[in-house]
């Protein structure tokens, strides 16, 4: 992986209990320069959903990754990409889908679903390795 100059710290992966469920899903992956501050929009690349579904790892990403509806789930995915993933590209080189599938990576590898919390993030030092969130 090549890195770019560093913008920030670490990466927090952020859980979410979607819909009134007993299930956390993705929220997001963040670039965090320290526990109060984050860089946002970093890039003036707009999300493709159209290219996201030419992934191979779509279907996984649907699943693990989502909002209540549909609709709302595009606006997620827009919205953290926009964000979140466009300062992670700018640090890593990702594109918008190896952002996506990094992600889903990250959160089926870290822990099962079910010991996931909103209070604690897992957080991931510059080469994704898991480290004790700041």
């Amino acid at each position: 992986m090549q890195l770019f100059p560093v913008l920030y710290n670490y990466y927090k992966l952020a859980v979410q209990n979607w819909c009134s469920t007993n299930d956390y899903k993705i929220h997001g992956l963040w670039a965090d320069v320290n526990a109060s501050f984050y860089p946002t929009h970093c890039q003036n690349t707009s999300f493709n959903m159209s290219e996201l579904q030419t992934s191979p790892h779509f279907d996984e990403i649907m699943e693990k990754w989502y909002d209540c509806s549909y609709d709302q789930t595009i606006s997620l995915y827009d919205h953290e990409w926009s964000k979140h993933g466009t300062c992670i590209s700018a640090q890593t080189g990702f594109t918008q889908n190896e952002y996506f599938e990094k992600t889903v990576d990250l959160y089926s590898s870290s822990s099962s679903s079910s010991s996931y919390s909103s209070s604690s993030p897992i957080c991931f030092d510059l080469m994704f390795v898991p480290i004790q969130c700041p």
